[in-house]
């Protein structure tokens, strides 16, 4: 089951990820991949779900030698670290990926995640991408998804709605 997660910037995408996976953990479920959140200075750290290891992943000070976006310098190991948790991730019950961007679009960042999942390699999972990114990566993914988009008036039921659908997944593996 492929999952995603969208919704404007700032809206309670992550937090809604990170309650999902606190309640699949709660549940026995394995629980791998990255998660995103922006800090008081407005760079990006990565988190490892399956260790609790965090590094950045990027700067909006033009301080790292990796790909850009408009706003966002990415650190190379920062990327290279996600790279890795996401691969180790992969036979997890739910792999988390928070998340998937222009980047990815460009073929850079996480990308091979998504041809990780168009190619059967990752049981279930779960993708962060902003809304207005969504036609090209639902084109791009080929394959059945669920979108649950978040919103003011649903972000604090998302998180149970979405342990639902997933519960039911890896029952029925």
């Amino acid at each position: 089951m492929v999952i995603i997660v969208t919704g404007a910037i700032g809206i309670g995408k992550t937090t809604v990820c990170q309650k999902v996976i606190n309640i699949a953990r709660s549940q026995d479920h394995s629980c791998a991949g990255i998660i995103t959140c922006k800090t008081q200075n407005d760079d990006i750290t990565i988190e490892d779900i399956q260790t609790g290891e965090t590094k950045i992943l990027a700067s909006t000070i033009n301080v790292y030698h990796g790909p850009h976006t408009a706003k966002y310098c990415f650190d190379p190991e920062g990327i290279d670290f996600g790279i890795q948790a996401v691969d180790r991730g992969a036979t997890a019950d739910i792999l988390m990926i928070d998340e998937l961007g222009h980047l990815e679009l460009r073929g850079e960042g996480f990308a091979r995640a998504v041809e990780q999942i168009t190619a059967g390699e990752v049981k279930n999972c779960i993708l962060v991408i902003r809304k207005e990114l969504l036609p090209a990566f639902l084109s791009r993914l080929g394959i059945a998804t669920t979108v649950f988009e978040t919103t003011l008036d649903n972000r604090n039921q998302l998180p149970e709605e979405i342990s639902l659908a997933l519960a039911q997944a890896v029952a029925a593996e």
